[in-house]
Formats: C-alpha cells, structure tokens, sequence
C-alpha cells in the first residue's frame, strides 16, 4: 500500500512537469526564431550549460524502478546502459506514454497499475539510438538537434567521445533565454540587464495583469528595457499589452 502511494505521488509530480511542457516549448521557438533572424548571437557552449551528476538505468530495469529513480533524485530523465555502453535514453515522457498506451494510469481514481509497470523493461520505452552532441558545441545545436530527432534530452560527449553529461530542452531554453533577453536589452557596456522570461510571466500569471511601471520595479529593470522583453513577447503572441480607461498601458498573459 506504501509503495502503492508513493508511486501515484511521484507520477503526480511527473504529469505536473509535463503541464509546463507546453509553454516552455513557445518560449523555445520565440527565441529559436529571433536568433536565427540574427537578432543576438549565442555563444553559449553546452558544458555550461549540461547536468555532470548523471543518474545511469540499465535496459533490463523496471519502469516501476525507474519511476522511483527519478523521482528521489528529482530529475526528468537518464541514460540507459548496456553493459558499458550508453544505447538510449529513458524519461519522464517515455514513461507517461507507456503508461497511457497500456492503460497502466487513471488519474480520475487515482489508480498506478505496479504490477504493470513491473512488467514493463526500460528497453521496450527508451527512445534510441541516443543523440549525443560534443560538449563545446553552442546550445542553439543542441536546440537544432532536439528539434531535428524530436528528442527532450542529449547525451553530451567529450573529445574522445566519452560520456559526461546530459542536457534537457528545459537546460537548453533556460540557457537560451538567458543569454539572448541578457543581451536582446543590453544598451552600453555599463548598462546590461538580466532579464528573465520566466520570472516576467510568472509574476504576471499571479497578478493576472500589471502596469510596466509596477513590473519593472518588481524585476528592478529600467523601464525602456522592460518594453523592448514585452514588445518581443507581445509580437509573438504570448502577452498582450492593454490600455484601461484610467491610467497608463498593462501586460497581462495572453489566453
């Protein structure tokens, strides 16, 4: 019954994490498409940028023993193994999917079917054969190779090929929005402001709506470069900029 209650939490918190999915991945594709407009340069390398305290499944595991894994560990995904060879990768998506295709979930009666997970190997789930991309190389080709294969997680190599990390389309647009809203406002050298996308819509899904003024004192951000973050958002149809009857122009997130 314990081990029963404890999987429903942790699968719980897996479906909470994909809810998000969705908006990262707008946020991916706005900033994807003003980099390649030549907007800012990213020189981000993935080292930066990549998780080094890997979390190792061997093929022959349970998705039951995987659940467990990533959820006491709190991370979204692992290398898979066989012998001492990486052959895929499993993650919190793979298994949702497994999952839903074997009737497995019912999240309405609260109901994990452990047996059936028990029956389930990591290899009949993973996504293979594993993309790797070389620790040096720029964040923006990991994006371009998780959007070529359809894949959330990298395996990062070094020189000689040897594996050393792992990055995530979460690391990717962290890194991604980071740099370019960091350099998207920069006006001088003696004025560089690091904005954050998420912080922005996260005070505004609390809020619901908020004047720029109000906004930039709470993201200590001059004001001129606040507009210049919500001109960008608001072009690509993820906030909406209003003008009430009394006062001047809010920003509210747009449904």
């Amino acid at each position: 019954m314990k081990k029963h209650q404890k999987i429903s939490k942790l699968v719980k918190k897996i479906q909470k994490k994909q809810e998000t999915h969705h908006k990262k991945e707008q946020i991916h594709q706005i900033v994807r498409n003003e980099i390649k407009d030549g907007y800012v340069s990213i020189e981000t390398p993935v080292k930066n940028i990549m998780s080094t305290n890997l979390k190792v499944v061997e093929v022959g595991q349970n998705l039951r023993e995987v659940i467990e894994l990533l959820g006491d560990f709190e991370i979204t995904g692992a290398p898979v193994k066989q012998g001492n060879k990486v052959v895929g990768v499993i993650s919190d998506t793979d298994i949702m999917r497994a999952m839903r295709e074997r009737n497995l979930i019912d999240t309405k009666k609260d109901y994990v079917d452990l047996e059936g997970l028990e029956q389930i190997k990591v290899e009949q789930v993973m996504s293979k054969p594993p993309i790797t991309i070389n620790q040096n190389e720029k964040i923006t080709d990991a994006s371009d190779l998780m959007i070529k294969h359809k894949r959330d997680r990298l395996i990062v190599v070094d020189d000689n090929n040897k594996t050393v990390g792992i990055v995530t389309r979460e690391d990717v647009v962290k890194g991604l929005t980071s740099e370019f809203f960091l350099k998207a406002v920069k006006r001088n050298e003696g004025n560089v402001i690091n904005s954050n996308v998420d912080l922005l819509l996260s005070i505004l899904r609390k809020k619901e709506s908020a004047s720029i003024n109000s906004l930039a004192k709470e993201m200590r951000m001059n004001e001129r470069d606040l507009e210049d973050l919500v001109r960008i958002l608001e072009n690509k149809g993820i906030v909406e900029v209003y003008y009430p009857l009394f006062g001047g122009p809010k920003v509210k997130v747009k449904t």
